[in-house]
């Protein structure tokens, strides 16, 4: 099933360039292992494939995560993405009009995120996908999508690699069967190199004829050494040799008589055939021999004995015709006839027996020739053409021939000769043309460079890599390792040529190193591959060496992302692990303790919202260099993310060194940081554990570190803290105690209770506070003070903060009911409950909303940090809460970092003073005149005054005098249940 947006043609084009690359049904591949492996823990995701979409099928080369190696085709997903231009992402299937039906969405997979990104080849055409998934929705940054895309061309690289390695190889196959065929064909047959003049290769049965015993006696001779001073026509042979060697190179092939002697053999006069070919880059002539001394004696012998002729030329192995010409009959030998497949009785005399058999294309030059030796313009009839067997199939035949006869008038009466099958070697020869010629092309056209290595020289190289290298081709060829190596890879480079072509190690293999450009100035890195083969009849190096600076650029890009952190350019989590798990089996080593340490900026949030992001930001990086300049070089600095560093300080020599280095940061960032026009001031609290005294292993480390950090906090910040054991114990206790949360949100275990709010100028008691409480089975009623915290940090005050919201109106509605007059319930949000922006809980506008309700049943209590923290989001949330009647009452003021600015510009009905204040209040005391003075400043900007923890009557009496308008505290009552808050309100002496 294929996608409705690619045309029948379009696919079929983009399956045959897939086929084109051989990877599909291919052995799994370490490398692509470790890209999926790295794309995985760089997405962080539980999924990573590289998958080839065949026509039924999707074939995974690597599958990180999954244990498959194919899957059928479907819509969607990889056939998507194999249509874009891009990446092509799904953040959640199952929301996906497209996608939601995929059965890898619908199936035991159950994916819900995808993206992938085309694996395009040269022609544009995508192969398939390099593709990561999740079973959870998820966005990814464009970051994350441009890391991806360089990892989809690194699997391109190998895939490149891999073809470019194959054709390669190919082209040495083609090699060694053409050295098969070589040697195993009848004729003489030698590689004469045009440059230098000598033979490069014999044949055995070259070698036979001149009677050399083995190939060391016959290396690097040349024609002249195997010829007389000079040839039967009396010329030199050096210079015949050279005018042959002309005429060949000038028409591509030419052919004439020789002869040749050598000091196992006698002078033997041959016919060469001699062929101009370009192999490897270089000019050679192929040049086969044919041994006519036989042939030269028949002749010779005709004009003797005819029987004598006829008898020599049939045992020759060749056929035989004699051409009568003036009635244009022709004896045809038994072996003429043989070798076409015919009987003798199968065969005529008509001359048409053999002009109606030659190949139409090649009738025309025959006949040319043979007209030419008839009138007197050729010493001897010779023409290679194809002649039709009895099977309807044609063969190559070396036709030769010479008029033996004339009559008084000078005309031709009769023409002999003989037939030869040189189909195998025109075989040889056009298969050699054929694979020289694509060879070139492909050497030529090919982007990678090529290279043939001797003797610690590159002796052949295709175009492409002196370009790489800044080179011209020929000043390339000849240039030894050390001008083309890099120093640092040149002794293992060396090496590794030695064990190749010696075979002490495999024949491919795969390599990275640098190679300098002309000039020596710039460096490339190149990724090779190696392989040993014979070159001109010796051991060599073939190489196929392919440019990765970019891809190298690319790598270390995605290897700082992955370990450093974007902003300070410090190491992170990942770098952090490695290093810390380097540097703990160097102190089991050594037996040298180390130290790691957590840092955490005081108040640093309250800077960032306040002076914004980007000065955030700034004072992270001022932080992380003041970091970096306290520690020694063996030491590490990370950033773990937000206001968080972790510091590793390793070879310690004494305990005292780790405490100085923790000092000197502290010192260090408490100067202050100039933050483009604004001056600020921070400190920080360092929590601090020893390896191997407190932990052995990175997590414990880690985790003792940070316990000991939030205790540097607990004690007043700016100042270190060591880890104990009873930090330890508290961390547990506290882990418990989220797990105990959870179970008593399901078993009810928490309830509420309401402590009066008593109208100082009235007595009556119109509203209340609504406080939680924790009834544990084991450890009995449970602080706010101890669970509260817990529940901002770890979310549950979401779920808690929702059901005491709900708790709180339901009662306020039950009091308006039983007492007919509206009771006001003041309900806590924490700034974590009150700044949430995504939840699936409601916030109170809407809890009213669903309940019917008016929001004068209610008054929410914020604490100065929700305005200190005060984004657009809080400001519309007041907004709202103010359209709703719902009133807002400011806790603990006095306590924060108040400011006035604040009263003035959120819609506040209430402000609490804390106890704090109202427990030493006397007359003429210092908290008398800041309570008076809260008072009038509240009621100047109209808001009223509700006094906590008022516990005697000096106290209310002092608050009356000073204006206070409301007062709760054990004076009037504790906090009381539901049943006993409804009694006490049935009490009152005042009216509701």
């Amino acid at each position: 099933m294929h996608d409705r947006d690619m045309s029948i043609d379009e696919e079929s084009k983009r399956l045959d360039t897939l086929r084109r690359y051989d990877i599909l049904d291919t052995p799994r591949d370490e490398r692509f292992d470790n890209i999926t492996a790295l794309t995985a823990e760089l997405m962080q995701v539980p999924l990573a494939m590289v998958t080839l979409v065949d026509a039924d099928r999707l074939w995974f080369k690597s599958a990180h995560g999954l244990d498959v190696r194919e899957i059928p085709r479907c819509n969607g997903l990889c056939s998507s993405a194999i249509q874009q231009d891009g990446a092509y992402i799904v953040e959640d299937a199952r929301a996906s009009p497209v996608e939601r039906d995929h059965p890898l969405v619908t199936g035991p997979l159950g994916l819900r995120f995808y993206a992938g990104v085309p694996l395009r080849a040269d022609d544009g055409r995508a192969l398939g996908v390099l593709c990561i998934a999740d079973r959870q929705p998820r966005q990814l940054a464009a970051r994350a999508i441009g890391q991806l895309q360089a990892l989809a061309r690194m699997v391109m690289d190998q895939f490149e690699l891999m073809r470019a390695l194959r054709q390669v190889t190919s082209i040495a196959e083609d090699d060694r069967r053409f050295k098969l065929l070589f040697d195993k064909i009848a004729d003489p047959m030698l590689l004469l190199d045009a440059a230098s003049g000598v033979f490069i290769d014999w044949n055995p049965a070259a070698m036979e004829m001149l009677g050399y015993p083995n190939r060391d006696e016959i290396r690097a001779l040349s024609p002249a050494d195997i010829s007389p001073r000079r040839q039967p026509d009396g010329r030199d042979s050096a210079e015949k040799a050279l005018e042959m060697n002309a005429i060949a190179a000038r028409e591509g092939s030419h052919r004439f008589q020789w002869a040749i002697c050598s000091p196992y053999r006698d002078t033997l006069v041959i016919e060469v055939l001699l062929t101009a070919l370009t192999m490897q880059g270089r000019q050679v002539f192929i040049t086969t021999w044919r041994d006519l001394t036989s042939q030269r004696l028949a002749e010779q012998k005709l004009l003797d004995s005819e029987i004598r002729w006829k008898f020599a030329i049939e045992g020759s192995g060749d056929g035989l015709w004699d051409w009568n010409i003036p009635d244009s009959t022709v004896f045809f030998s038994r072996r003429w006839k043989s070798m076409l497949g015919f009987e003798e009785h199968e065969i005529g005399s008509d001359l048409t027996e053999w002009t109606s058999r030659v190949h139409p294309d090649d009738m025309s030059s025959v006949m040319a020739d043979v007209q030419a030796h008839i009138r007197g313009e050729t010493t001897t009839y010779i023409n290679e053409h194809r002649v039709r067997c009895k099977d309807g199939a044609y063969r190559w035949i070396l036709d030769r021939g010479k008029v033996v006869s004339h009559d008084e008038a000078g005309e031709p009466l009769r023409m002999v000769g003989t037939h030869t099958d040189v189909t195998d070697r025109r075989r040889v020869l056009m298969e050699l043309e054929a694979a020289e010629f694509g060879h070139r092309a492909l050497l030529n056209a090919m982007a990678d460079g090529v290279f043939v290595s001797q003797d610690f020289r590159f002796v052949f190289s295709n175009p492409a890599l002196p370009h790489m290298l800044g080179y011209a081709p020929d000043e390339f060829t000849g240039l030894r390792f050390d001008q083309i190596v890099h120093p640092d890879f040149l002794d293992l480079w060396t090496e590794r040529f030695v064990q190749r072509i010696s075979g002490a190690i495999e024949p491919v293999r795969q390599y990275e190193a640098k190679f300098l450009r002309k000039g020596g100035a710039e460096v490339i890195w190149i990724e090779l591959i190696a392989s040993r083969f014979m070159f001109q009849g010796a051991p060599a190096v073939l190489g196929i060496v392919r440019n990765i600076s970019e891809k190298k650029k690319t790598e270390d890009i995605i290897w700082r992302q992955a370990n450093y952190d974007a902003l300070t350019q410090l190491p992170n989590r990942l770098m952090l692990l490695d290093r810390l798990d380097h540097e703990i089996r160097q102190s089991r080593r050594t037996g040298q303790p180390l130290a790691v340490m957590f840092i955490d900026l005081d108040h640093f949030k309250e800077i960032n919202d306040t002076l914004g992001h980007h000065r955030g930001d700034l004072l992270l990086q001022l932080a992380a260099q003041r970091l970096s300049s306290c520690l020694r070089d063996t030491d590490l600095v990370a950033r773990l993310g937000g206001d968080e560093f972790t510091v590793v300080v390793s070879g310690l020599d004494d305990m005292d060194t780790a405490e100085r280095i923790a000092q000197n940061i502290l010192d260090a960032l408490q100067r202050p940081f100039h933050l483009e026009s604004e001056l600020v001031y921070v400190t920080a609290s360092i929590g601090i554990t020893l390896y191997p005294h407190d932990a052995r292993c990175i997590e414990d480390l880690l985790k003792q570190a940070d316990q000991a950090m939030y205790d540097a906090k607990h004690l007043g910040r700016n100042r270190l803290s060591y880890f104990t054991p009873s930090m330890q114990q508290r961390a547990e206790k506290r882990m418990r105690l989220v797990g105990d949360m959870h179970e008593a949100i399901a078993k009810k275990q928490f309830y509420m209770v309401y402590q009066p709010i008593v109208d100082l100028a009235t007595g009556q008691t119109r509203k209340a506070e609504a406080l939680i409480r924790w009834n544990h089975p084991e450890r009995g009623i449970v602080s706010p003070a101890d669970f509260i915290p817990i529940a901002e940090e770890t979310g549950l005050i979401m779920e808690l903060g929702d059901w005491i919201t709900r708790t709180a109106l339901a009662f306020a509605l039950y009091l308006e009911q039983q007492f007919d007059a509206p009771v006001q319930i003041s309900v806590n949000q924490s700034p974590v409950q009150f700044r949430n922006k995504k939840s699936q809980y409601p916030d109170i506008v809407q809890v009213l909303l669903q309940a019917g309700a008016s929001g004068e049943l209610v008054t929410v209590e914020i604490t100065e940090g929700t305005l200190l923290d005060a984004d657009a989001q809080v400001l519309d949330k007041l907004h709202r809460m103010r359209e709703a009647h719902v009133q807002v009452s400011l806790d603990d003021f006095g306590t924060g970092y108040s400011s006035l600015s604040y009263l003035n510009k959120f819609a506040i009905d209430y402000l609490k003073i804390d106890r704090s204040f109202v427990q030493g209040l006397a007359p003429h005391s210092s908290e008398l005149a800041l309570c008076e003075a809260m008072i009038v400043m509240a009621h100047k900007l109209g808001i009223k005054v509700i006094a906590e923890g008022v516990e005697t009557a000096e106290q209310r009496d002092l608050l009356i005098v000073a204006g206070c308008d409301y007062a709760q505290g054990y004076l009037f009552a504790r906090p009381l249940t539901a049943e006993a808050f409804e009694a006490f309100l049935a009490d009152a002496p005042q009216p509701l």
